[in-house]
């Protein structure tokens, strides 16, 4: 019994004296993919599922491409997940991106957005309009 005492207190002060984890990013970028978005089986009212709330207000990296037909000068533009814009009404296959820094200037090319990412229906006229939205400062290319 004594040897117990003696190993668990020497187990509680050699924790103790254990250096602590190393410390995590206080705002750490998860990598976000259009395609895992379209897959989810959404209708309007249906809850979505854990995973995506999980990631509304936190930092998020996506890549996609431009809504066709953007106009330049703007602070907010759809990105999809291909350069045709092919389902693009489809509310859960474009998030809305709203520019911090700068204002669009039309790329057909593949870009990448990183910023604080929400979720939630948006309604307008009785329509959702916006699922998926993105606060990013600039575009990368």
């Amino acid at each position: 019994m004594k040897f117990l005492l003696i190993l668990l207190c020497s187990l509680g002060a050699s924790a103790a004296a254990r250096p602590s984890a190393p410390p995590v990013a206080e705002d750490p970028v998860f990598e976000l993919s259009l395609l895992d978005l379209m897959s989810i089986d959404y209708r309007p009212g249906k809850k979505l599922p854990a995973w995506v709330h999980a990631l509304d207000g936190h930092r998020v990296r996506v890549e996609g491409y431009m809504a066709l037909g953007t106009p330049e000068g703007l602070e907010k533009f759809e990105l999809v997940w291909d350069s045709c814009g092919c389902g693009q009404s489809i509310v859960n296959h474009f998030i809305e991106v709203t520019l911090t820094e700068e204002t669009t200037a039309f790329n057909p090319d593949i870009i990448f957005v990183e910023g604080v990412f929400t979720v939630g229906e948006i309604r307008e006229d009785g329509f959702v309009v916006s699922l998926f939205r993105l606060k990013a400062p600039t575009i990368q290319q």
